[in-house]
């Protein structure tokens, strides 16, 4: 059983992924179980992004670029893309935080690279962040700082559940 708001998380990621590829010309595409990007997307950034835990290889592979450096965030950490030549490229956790308290004194919002409104980027020029809306929740990406999983779950956050990243 998937737990609550991973789907959410996943769902925001892509959405995060998708403004990302825009931004570079490449446009996603949104499936019912994936997002998934007909070429290749800019470095860092995953070719396809399971949308639910019942995405099948099919669903992720199809309309994407197979080449060497493709690469698949299964959201659900439930896809075995082995035999289609990928490799485990990391495991993670998703994380959650319900939104409590404001940004610390000296934050400032930073934006500029993107056009979109469901997009900010979040500086105090050590340590930054970008954050992205869809619906009711806001994913954070491209967090610069240093901290691992366990300071995030003492600082009040929730493991939501797993992720895989593959890479061909």
């Amino acid at each position: 059983m998937v737990r609550a708001g991973v789907a959410d998380a996943a769902r925001v990621n892509a959405r995060w992924c998708d403004v990302v590829c825009r931004a570079h010309g490449i446009a996603g595409t949104f499936g019912r179980h994936a997002w998934t990007a007909p070429r290749r997307t800019p470095p860092l950034y995953p070719d396809a992004v399971t949308l639910t835990p019942a995405a099948s290889v099919t669903d992720v592979l199809d309309g994407i670029d197979l080449s060497p450096g493709c690469s698949v965030k299964d959201s659900f950490g439930c896809l075995d893309l082995s035999g289609a030549g990928f490799e485990v490229l990391f495991e993670a956790t998703w994380i959650t935080r319900t939104a409590e308290v404001p940004l610390e004194p000296g934050w400032a919002r930073v934006d500029g690279r993107f056009e979109d409104p469901s997009v900010a980027e979040w500086s105090d020029g050590v340590s930054g962040v970008i954050s992205n809306r869809d619906g009711d929740f806001a994913g954070l990406s491209n967090l610069y700082t240093h901290g691992d999983l366990d300071a995030a779950l003492r600082d009040g956050y929730a493991a939501l559940g797993p992720l895989r990243v593959w890479l061909k």
